[in-house]
Protein backbone atom coordinates (compact mmCIF):
# COMPACT_ATOMS: atom_id res chain seq x y z
CA UNK A 1 0.00 0.00 0.00
CA UNK A 2 1.51 3.09 -0.93
CA UNK A 3 0.75 6.50 0.92
CA UNK A 4 -1.72 7.65 -2.24
CA UNK A 5 -3.78 4.84 -0.90
CA UNK A 6 -4.33 5.93 2.47
CA UNK A 7 -7.56 7.04 4.27
CA UNK A 8 -6.24 10.22 5.88
CA UNK A 9 -9.25 10.78 8.21
CA UNK A 10 -8.98 11.28 11.80
CA UNK A 11 -8.29 8.19 14.15
CA UNK A 12 -11.85 6.90 15.37
CA UNK A 13 -10.69 6.16 19.10
CA UNK A 14 -8.93 9.73 19.72
CA UNK A 15 -11.87 11.05 18.48
CA UNK A 16 -14.35 9.31 20.29
CA UNK A 17 -12.89 9.93 23.43
CA UNK A 18 -12.18 13.35 21.88
CA UNK A 19 -15.78 14.12 21.85
CA UNK A 20 -16.69 12.56 25.26
CA UNK A 21 -14.44 15.40 26.57
CA UNK A 22 -16.48 17.72 24.76
CA UNK A 23 -20.04 16.62 25.95
CA UNK A 24 -18.34 16.79 29.72
CA UNK A 25 -17.26 20.13 29.09
CA UNK A 26 -20.84 21.39 27.83
CA UNK A 27 -22.43 19.55 30.21
CA UNK A 28 -19.99 21.39 32.82
CA UNK A 29 -20.66 25.07 31.32
CA UNK A 30 -24.28 24.64 30.31
CA UNK A 31 -25.04 23.18 34.03
CA UNK A 32 -26.10 26.55 35.73
CA UNK A 33 -25.64 28.87 32.76
CA UNK A 34 -27.46 28.82 29.33
CA UNK A 35 -24.44 31.44 27.89
CA UNK A 36 -22.02 28.67 28.89
CA UNK A 37 -24.38 26.23 27.45
CA UNK A 38 -24.33 28.26 24.34
CA UNK A 39 -20.82 28.49 24.09
CA UNK A 40 -20.20 24.89 25.07
CA UNK A 41 -22.31 24.01 21.61
CA UNK A 42 -20.81 26.09 19.57
CA UNK A 43 -17.53 24.62 20.78
CA UNK A 44 -18.71 21.20 20.24
CA UNK A 45 -19.74 22.14 17.39
CA UNK A 46 -16.41 23.31 15.70
CA UNK A 47 -14.69 20.47 17.42
CA UNK A 48 -17.07 18.19 14.90
CA UNK A 49 -16.02 19.92 11.95
CA UNK A 50 -12.70 19.90 12.38
CA UNK A 51 -13.16 15.83 12.29
CA UNK A 52 -15.15 16.17 9.43
CA UNK A 53 -12.17 17.96 7.28
CA UNK A 54 -9.61 17.15 9.04
CA UNK A 55 -8.17 20.77 10.60
CA UNK A 56 -6.60 21.36 13.66
CA UNK A 57 -7.57 25.31 13.42
CA UNK A 58 -11.14 24.13 13.59
CA UNK A 59 -9.91 21.69 17.34
CA UNK A 60 -8.26 24.67 18.65
CA UNK A 61 -10.98 27.03 17.93
CA UNK A 62 -13.69 24.46 19.00
CA UNK A 63 -11.74 23.69 22.12
CA UNK A 64 -11.07 27.78 23.47
CA UNK A 65 -15.31 27.91 22.85
CA UNK A 66 -15.54 24.86 24.69
CA UNK A 67 -12.88 26.22 27.76
CA UNK A 68 -14.93 29.64 27.25
CA UNK A 69 -17.98 27.64 28.18
CA UNK A 70 -16.58 26.09 31.40
CA UNK A 71 -15.26 29.38 32.08
CA UNK A 72 -18.63 31.15 32.30
CA UNK A 73 -20.47 28.46 33.95
CA UNK A 74 -18.25 28.38 36.31
CA UNK A 75 -18.46 32.02 37.31
CA UNK A 76 -22.09 32.44 36.95
CA UNK A 77 -23.22 28.66 38.72
CA UNK A 78 -20.43 28.64 41.77
CA UNK A 79 -19.55 25.11 40.89
CA UNK A 80 -15.30 24.58 41.26
CA UNK A 81 -16.07 20.80 40.74
CA UNK A 82 -18.18 21.41 37.51
CA UNK A 83 -15.57 24.16 36.65
CA UNK A 84 -12.38 21.73 37.34
CA UNK A 85 -13.78 18.45 35.83
CA UNK A 86 -15.16 20.48 32.90
CA UNK A 87 -11.28 22.41 32.22
CA UNK A 88 -10.39 18.97 32.01
CA UNK A 89 -13.04 17.92 29.56
CA UNK A 90 -12.25 20.47 27.32
CA UNK A 91 -8.39 20.30 27.66
CA UNK A 92 -8.81 16.47 26.30
CA UNK A 93 -11.12 17.34 24.02
CA UNK A 94 -8.40 19.57 22.46
CA UNK A 95 -5.30 17.08 22.90
CA UNK A 96 -7.24 14.13 22.02
CA UNK A 97 -8.46 16.26 18.82
CA UNK A 98 -5.31 17.13 17.30
CA UNK A 99 -3.69 13.86 18.29
CA UNK A 100 -6.43 11.92 16.52
CA UNK A 101 -5.82 14.09 13.51
CA UNK A 102 -2.06 14.07 13.03
CA UNK A 103 -2.38 10.05 13.52
CA UNK A 104 -4.78 9.96 10.21
CA UNK A 105 -2.63 12.47 8.29
CA UNK A 106 0.81 10.22 8.85
CA UNK A 107 -0.19 6.94 9.27
CA UNK A 108 -4.24 6.89 7.75
CA UNK A 109 -7.32 5.80 9.71
CA UNK A 110 -6.44 1.78 8.73
CA UNK A 111 -2.94 1.62 10.44
CA UNK A 112 -3.65 0.00 13.61
CA UNK A 113 -3.07 2.55 16.55
CA UNK A 114 -5.46 0.83 19.34
CA UNK A 115 -2.41 0.67 21.47
CA UNK A 116 -0.68 3.91 21.19
CA UNK A 117 -4.18 6.07 21.50
CA UNK A 118 -4.61 3.82 24.37
CA UNK A 119 -1.50 5.52 26.16
CA UNK A 120 -2.55 8.90 25.06
CA UNK A 121 -6.01 8.75 26.23
CA UNK A 122 -4.84 7.34 29.62
CA UNK A 123 -1.84 9.50 29.96
CA UNK A 124 -4.36 12.84 29.31
CA UNK A 125 -6.93 11.93 31.57
CA UNK A 126 -4.44 10.89 34.51
CA UNK A 127 -2.66 14.08 33.67
CA UNK A 128 -5.59 15.98 33.99
CA UNK A 129 -7.64 14.38 36.78
CA UNK A 130 -4.24 14.78 39.11
CA UNK A 131 -4.58 18.78 38.05
CA UNK A 132 -8.01 18.19 39.01
CA UNK A 133 -6.96 17.05 42.55
CA UNK A 134 -4.41 19.49 42.81
CA UNK A 135 -6.50 22.63 41.68
CA UNK A 136 -9.66 21.35 43.96
CA UNK A 137 -7.49 20.65 47.00
CA UNK A 138 -5.60 24.42 46.30
CA UNK A 139 -9.20 25.71 46.58
CA UNK A 140 -9.87 23.52 49.60
CA UNK A 141 -7.17 24.31 52.01
CA UNK A 142 -5.79 27.73 50.40
CA UNK A 143 -8.82 29.35 48.93
CA UNK A 144 -11.03 29.93 52.44
CA UNK A 145 -13.78 31.85 51.38
CA UNK A 146 -12.52 33.14 48.02
CA UNK A 147 -14.80 33.80 45.42
CA UNK A 148 -15.55 31.65 42.70
CA UNK A 149 -14.81 34.00 40.18
CA UNK A 150 -10.54 33.97 41.38
CA UNK A 151 -11.04 29.67 40.42
CA UNK A 152 -12.22 30.68 36.85
CA UNK A 153 -9.25 33.10 36.49
CA UNK A 154 -7.10 30.53 37.68
CA UNK A 155 -8.60 28.29 35.15
CA UNK A 156 -8.19 30.84 32.67
CA UNK A 157 -4.65 31.32 33.01
CA UNK A 158 -3.97 27.53 32.94
CA UNK A 159 -6.12 27.15 30.08
CA UNK A 160 -3.56 30.23 28.35
CA UNK A 161 -0.67 28.42 29.43
CA UNK A 162 -1.85 25.43 27.45
CA UNK A 163 -2.82 26.93 24.23
CA UNK A 164 0.59 28.47 24.35
CA UNK A 165 1.96 25.37 24.95
CA UNK A 166 0.89 23.81 21.83
CA UNK A 167 1.47 26.55 19.23
CA UNK A 168 5.03 25.91 20.31
CA UNK A 169 4.40 22.18 19.95
CA UNK A 170 3.45 22.73 16.33
CA UNK A 171 6.19 24.90 15.53
CA UNK A 172 8.30 23.01 16.87
CA UNK A 173 6.81 20.12 14.92
CA UNK A 174 6.78 21.98 11.45
CA UNK A 175 10.45 22.18 11.93
CA UNK A 176 11.02 19.08 12.11
CA UNK A 177 9.08 18.07 9.17
CA UNK A 178 10.70 20.35 6.96
CA UNK A 179 9.16 23.98 7.21
CA UNK A 180 10.60 26.73 6.91
CA UNK A 181 12.49 27.88 10.48
CA UNK A 182 12.23 31.37 9.55
CA UNK A 183 9.04 33.11 9.80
Amino acid sequence: MTTDELTRRPALISSAIAAGGAVLAVVAGGYASPVGLGFGIAGAAFLALGFVRGTNSAIDFGSLLLFGGVLVGGYEGGSVELALLGTVGAVVAWDLGQSAIDLGEQLGREAETTRLEAVHVASSVIVGLLAVTVGYTMYVFAADGQPVAAVALLLAAAGLVTIGLGVRYRRSGELRRGGSQYP
